[in-house]
């Protein structure tokens, strides 16, 4: 497990997500609205620019599925094409944990005190929507941790956005059939 003096080092906020990778996003998503009541949904089709991944460029075209679940963000993510870092795990069930991710406001920053520590990137990215930018991170920790960490920064244009079940379900809201890419399923 992950040493006590590296989580300190790191400043970790609260645990903000939890990622699963699944074989159809349509069908989980389904599943989780209409049998565990969870909802509003924000399904985007995204391809990260830049994407890197262990120093090489790549290009997955990624089905992602965002909601809360109390505080916590569930993710749901299925590769449509191409190689990506959410492919490196054994197919024996319908969906599997990813990553725990933490939503943070400084992850250059971030980023930098983890290759102090020795802590190595799986992948980087960057995914855009009208005016919006997630940076994100997937830590190699899963010798430590057991699982990949994920470091998850939001910007409204340059400023940081810091996302909760508020702002989360306010972007539902005014996204729904309007500027975002993606579509809203309540």
């Amino acid at each position: 497990m992950m040493g006590k003096s590296v989580i300190k080092q790191m400043k970790l906020p609260k645990l903000g997500q939890i990622g699963y990778v699944v074989k159809d996003v349509d069908k989980t998503v389904s599943y989780y609205r209409d049998t565990l009541g969870i909802r509003p949904w924000m399904l985007l089709d995204e391809r990260p620019e830049p994407c890197l991944e262990k120093g090489k460029e790549v290009h997955p075209l990624l089905r992602i599925a965002l909601a809360y679940m109390g505080t916590v963000q569930v993710e749901l993510i299925q590769v449509v094409e191409g190689e990506s870092v959410h492919l490196n795990h054994p197919e024996e069930s319908q969906w599997r944990v990813h990553h725990l991710g933490f939503m943070v406001q400084d992850i250059d920053k971030r980023m930098d005190a983890c290759q102090k520590l020795g802590i190595g990137v799986l992948q980087r990215g960057t995914i855009r929507d009208i005016g919006f930018t997630v940076d994100y991170a997937y830590l190699d920790t899963v010798e430590e941790a057991g699982v990949v960490i994920e470091l998850i920064q939001w910007r409204l244009g340059a400023l940081p956005l810091p996302v909760n079940r508020l702002v989360f379900n306010t972007l539902c809201l005014a996204g729904s059939g309007s500027f975002l890419k993606g579509r809203v399923m309540k």
